[in-house]
């Protein structure tokens, strides 16, 4: 029975110093007991539903911008939403052929919906272009030229820059481009 009295005098001790610790007003305890709770999210997730927004925005402007080009006349297709997440153009309807200035007339006439709109380009792997391309490079370093290496990033400039840094009036460096080129690219496609 002693020992009993002695558990239970033990129990609510530590049940007392639990209670105590929770009603704390220091600022070195957590309470259980606050006023301000704060959720984390994971910022995974929170980049997820910041580009769920953006997609379902995009959507709404596009639909606004296909709807103003229906109002306009044109017989156009919902904008379709591809497998990455970029709102597409909306495509004319089968059959339909406008005049380009009425259609330019229209799309302007319709722009204002697109306010914020950005238009994404279709990921494509351009991995193996770059390799092409960087073999291209090399080999012109090689024969003394000053081209630097492209990148995934850099292509579309690295194109027309190339273009502008091969004298083509000079019949050495054509052939010097045409045999890198033919080496790595495979056509030798010029200019």
């Amino acid at each position: 029975m002693k020992c009993e009295h002695i558990t239970l005098i033990v129990v609510a001790v530590i049940g007392v110093l639990v209670l105590a610790a929770c009603d704390s007003d220091s600022d070195d305890v957590r309470s259980l007991n606050t006023e301000e709770t704060q959720v984390v999210v994971p910022a995974t997730d929170s980049v997820a539903a910041d580009a769920a927004d953006g997609v379902r925005d995009n959507e709404a402007r596009m639909m606004a911008f296909t709807q103003c080009l229906r109002d306009q006349g044109f017989d156009v297709l919902d904008p379709v939403v591809d497998s990455e997440g970029n709102v597409q153009k909306p495509e004319l309807a089968e059959g339909v052929d406008p005049k380009r200035e009425d259609l330019g007339e229209a799309y302007e006439a319709c722009s204002e919906h697109l306010g914020g709109f950005s238009f994404e380009r279709k990921r494509v792997d351009v991995s193996e272009q770059v390799d092409q391309f960087v073999a291209l490079a090399t080999c012109l370093r090689e024969k003394g030229y000053d081209v630097d290496d492209p990148t995934a990033e850099t292509l579309d400039q690295w194109g027309a820059v190339l273009k502008f840094s091969i004298d083509w009036e000079d019949p050495t460096a054509v052939t010097d481009y045409e045999e890198c080129s033919g080496d790595t690219v495979g056509e030798g496609s010029r200019k």
